[in-house]
């Protein structure tokens, strides 16, 4: 309605008492009487309240029903206006990014320094999310970047962030701190081989190694808003869910240290034939929601979120493994 808590205040209560003089309201709502007259005043403005013909300082509220109608309508054609507005805005700024010139929509960053620098204002720059792809090479040391991650996890920023399985190897330091990372809630996860370093800020900037696999990052490149920018971020969007989750950490997982169960190896054998859930759960002798709450036992335990990712988990450490039977010889 656009009122104020005094203005409210002054309202509800003529809404309850049909007529009151600016005394009984000062003395009701404890104000004083040059902050109440303003108050009515504007109330009066807006045709929320009217005076009480031949007596001074007597007041009296408009029906609700009859004087909140208009001011909500007097709201819903400013927020109409509003909006067009926005939408002539945003012709124009599209209109503006498209005659840019296209040399201003990429940046080259020379040097390590710079571009660890910059790496760390785009993080600080993200208003609701960051999306990386960590591999090598690195232009400091991978544990320089986490006190900034953890800082801005703190205040709200998403982290979706996908290792490189060779990374880890190389970067053996980078597993503590992964662990720092996920347990200030950094969401994580590994693929095989990612195809190239990248960080996201939102859907703003973006930046990429400026060589496709340099031993040491030299020079990156920094994108902003344009069509390469929609491809890194749908690029990354792809990736993510090829990737594998990370629940705790890259290491040797406390839960699956001891290896699968008899019943566990069993089960996974049977999910990765392929064949129905009803003949699976007659070959184990379960019923059909035992089964279910099996397997998402064994899901939880992984650190999958799909029966898919369970079995990538699975082969992943050594928990199933490929078995060819012989061929026969034949003549």
């Amino acid at each position: 309605m656009n009122l104020n808590a005094v203005e409210q205040a002054v309202y509800e209560l003529l809404v309850e008492v049909p007529v009151a003089a600016i005394e009984e309201l000062s003395s009701a709502l404890g104000l004083p009487t040059p902050t109440l007259w303003q108050a009515l005043e504007r109330l009066e403005d807006r045709g929320l309240v009217s005076r009480v013909p031949g007596v001074a300082g007597r007041f009296t509220a408009t029906a609700p029903d009859v004087a909140l109608e208009v001011l909500f309508l007097e709201q819903e054609e400013r927020i109409k206006r509003g909006r067009l507005l926005a939408d002539r805005l945003s012709a124009k700024f599209r209109h503006a990014v498209a005659r840019r010139d296209p040399a201003t929509l990429v940046e080259v960053i020379s040097g390590r320094s710079a571009a660890a620098q910059r790496f760390e204002q785009m993080q600080r720059s993200a208003r609701y999310q960051i999306r990386a792809i960590d591999r090598p090479p690195y232009a400091s040391e991978p544990a320089r970047n986490h006190p900034v991650e953890v800082e801005m996890l703190q205040r709200g920023i998403i982290y979706r962030v996908i290792y490189d399985a060779t990374g880890m190897d190389q970067f053996h330091d980078l597993l503590g701190e992964l662990e720092i990372s996920i347990k200030h809630g950094e969401q994580a996860r590994i693929l095989p081989a990612a195809p190239l370093k990248l960080c996201l800020a939102d859907d703003r900037i973006g930046m990429i190694p400026l060589q496709a696999a340099p031993p040491d990052i030299e020079s990156a490149v920094v994108v902003h808003r344009s069509a390469l920018l929609e491809a890194l971020c749908t690029l990354f969007d792809a990736l993510w869910e090829r990737a594998l989750p990370l629940p705790s950490a890259l290491g040797a997982d406390p839960a699956l240290s001891d290896g699968p169960t008899s019943g566990e190896r069993r089960l996974l054998a049977l999910l990765t034939t392929g064949i129905p859930d009803e003949t699976i759960a007659k070959q184990l002798g379960l019923s059909s929601r035992t089964l279910q709450r099996r397997i998402r036992a064994l899901m939880t335990r992984l650190g999958a979120e799909t029966r898919f990712q369970a079995g990538l988990r699975a082969a992943q450490i050594g928990w199933i493994t490929a078995n060819v039977a012989p061929r026969d010889n034949c003549c």
